[in-house]
């Protein structure tokens, strides 16, 4: 069995480069600090929350528009809610 040299140091190039990249991120997430991360994230995660929110009441107002101006729907949609009220 005949052991090609270029592919062999290529390989052993690879490994090296693979393992200094692997330790230069275990070095970088040693010095994150976590707090600001969570922080950080549940500002973002808030965002996105509220953007998908706003999203989907835009496109019930205008598929309620659509139905007004199509004469098929005369009162407004009802907006869905985890616990539902108690008639008084």
């Amino acid at each position: 069995m005949k052991i090609m040299t270029e592919k062999l140091a290529a390989g052993l190039n690879y490994c090296i480069a693979g393992g200094l990249c692997t330790g230069g991120l275990v070095d970088w997430f040693r010095h994150v600090d976590w707090n600001q991360v969570a922080v950080i994230g549940g500002f973002i995660l808030g965002l996105i929350t509220y953007l998908t929110q706003t999203y989907f009441d835009w496109r019930r107002t205008k598929a309620y528009e659509k139905g007004v101006s199509a004469g098929i729907i005369t009162e407004p949609p009802v907006k869905r809610r985890l616990f539902r009220k108690e008639a008084e």
